[in-house]
C-alpha cells in the first residue's frame, strides 16, 4: 500500500473517531488497522502532531487499548473541522505526506549520516527524504525528496539501487549522489567506479567515476564529465564553486535557510562566482558574495532576505 494511501485511510480512520456516531466497534476496528502495519501507527502519530483537533489520539495507537473516552461526543463545529482535516490530507498526502512519512528524513539546513542495515554509508543532504526497503533479493532506496550520496557495501547477491520518479541508479561500484532537482530531473554523480542509469521510458547508459547523467522525462542523457568541481563537497559541509553562476549559488544557499532567500536571476545573470563557503554559515556566505560583487544583501527579517545588484 502507497503512503499516500496509508494517509488517507488514517485521516479516515480519525474522522470516523471523532464522530458522535462512532461505536465501540469502530473503535475495535481501528485497533486492528493500526496493529495490522507498522506504518498505520505511525501515520495517526503523526498526523495527530500535525493537527492538534486530534489531540485525543493515544501516541501509540497500536499499543494502547481504546476506550470510550477516546472518541468523546463533539459539538457539529467539530466535526466540519474533522472533514476538513480529511480534505486537507487529501491534498497534502498528494504532494508531501509521502515524504512526511519517509523513514529517514531531513529538515531545511540539515545534514544527515545513516549507517544501513548492509553495512553502506548514507548521507542525506538539505531537506530531503527517502525509504529504504531491502530484502533477500535487493536493496532500494527511494528517493522521494532532495539529495543522497551513498558509499555501497558489496553484495554480489543483491543489487543496489537508487529510485526516483524519473528512473534507477544501480550501483556497479561503491560512491555516487542522486539529486531530484527542482526542475524535476534527476542527477546520477558518480564518484567512484561507476553506476547503470536507466529511465522509466529509455534505456540505460553507464556513468563512470568524474561523469553524471541526467534523468529527463524518463530518458537517461548520455554521461557527461564534471570537470573540476566537488559535487560531494556537502557531505564536508561546504560549498565549493568555479565559475559558476551567482544564482545557482544563491539558490543552493537557500535550500540551506529557513525562510525565503529572494533574487532576480536575470538582473544577475552576468555575475559569477568561485569560491568555497560554508553550508551551516549561509549568512557568511552571503556576506562573502556581498564584500566580493556587486551586489547588496537586505535583511528584511530573520526569515526573508533580497539579494539585488548594488
Amino acid at each position: 500500500m502507497s503512503p499516500d494511501q496509508i494517509i488517507q485511510q488514517a485521516a479516515n480512520w480519525l474522522t470516523r473517531l471523532h464522530d458522535e456516531d462512532v461505536t465501540d466497534a469502530d473503535r475495535h476496528a481501528f485497533n486492528k488497522w493500526c496493529a495490522a502495519d507498522p506504518r498505520h501507527a505511525v501515520a495517526v502519530e503523526r498526523m495527530r502532531g500535525l493537527w492538534g483537533s486530534f489531540d485525543t489520539v493515544p501516541a501509540k495507537p497500536a499499543r494502547v487499548a481504546l476506550n470510550r473516552a477516546f472518541a468523546p461526543r463533539r459539538p457539529r463545529g467539530t466535526q466540519v473541522a474533522g472533514l476538513v482535516g480529511v480534505l486537507l490530507c487529501g491534498w497534502f498526502g498528494l504532494d508531501h505526506l509521502p515524504v512526511w512519512m519517509a523513514d529517514q528524513r531531513t529538515s531545511v539546513g540539515e545534514r544527515r549520516q545513516i549507517a544501513l542495515a548492509d553495512g553502506s554509508q548514507l548521507q542525506l543532504n538539505s531537506n530531503s527524504a527517502v525509504d529504504v526497503k531491502f530484502d533477500g533479493h535487493q536493496r532500494v532506496i527511494e528517493l522521494l525528496q532532495g539529495e543522497l550520496w551513498v558509499e555501497v557495501a558489496k553484495d554480489a547477491q543483491r543489487p543496489f539501487v537508487v529510485r526516483t520518479n524519473q528512473g534507477t541508479a544501480t550501483a556497479l561500484g561503491t560512491r555516487y549522489l542522486v539529486k531530484r532537482a527542482e526542475d524535476g530531473t534527476t542527477v546520477v554523480t558518480v564518484i567512484e567506479s561507476s553506476v547503470a542509469v536507466k529511465g522509466d521510458a529509455s534505456d540505460g547508459v553507464k556513468v563512470s567515476a568524474g561523469q553524471r547523467s541526467i534523468l529527463d522525462h524518463g530518458r537517461a542523457q548520455p554521461a557527461q564529465a564534471i570537470g573540476a568541481s566537488d559535487p560531494d563537497a556537502w557531505t564536508r559541509g561546504l560549498l565549493k564553486v568555479n565559475d559558476q553562476p551567482l544564482a545557482d549559488v544563491l539558490q543552493t544557499l537557500a535550500s540551506y535557510r529557513h525562510g525565503m532567500l529572494r533574487f532576480d536571476p536575470q538582473a544577475l545573470q552576468n555575475l559569477r562566482v568561485s569560491g568555497v563557503f560554508k553550508l551551516d554559515d549561509t549568512a557568511g556566505a552571503l556576506a562573502s558574495l556581498a564584500d566580493n560583487l556587486p551586489i547588496q544583501v537586505e535583511y528584511f527579517t530573520d526569515l526573508l532576505v533580497v539579494v539585488k545588484p548594488r
